[in-house]
């Protein structure tokens, strides 16, 4: 069994992925708030303004976008349009 650091929190894993169970869940999550956002809400202007109203952080937005997760979560919506 190897152990190694999750790549978000820096905490020991044992498993084969590259994030721990705290960090997935919170992903998840998070996915989950801005779904719920980008199918309330079809345009939108700025990580901020998302970020207010669903309460993911903008570290954690910034990072989706860079990352592509929302997208290849399957929800569809791009981070192409949204303001830095």
């Amino acid at each position: 069994m190897e152990i190694k650091k999750c790549t978000s929190c820096g905490a020991f894993i044992t498993t084969e992925e590259t994030i721990c169970d705290s960090c997935k869940n919170k992903m998840n999550y998070d996915m989950t708030l801005l779904k719920n956002y980008f199918d309330e809400n079809p345009s939108f202007n700025s990580i901020s303004e998302i970020s207010a109203t669903t309460g993911v952080s903008p570290t954690s937005i910034q990072k989706y976008m860079q990352e592509n997760d929302y997208n290849a979560a399957g929800y569809g919506t791009t981070f192409s349009s949204i303001k830095y």
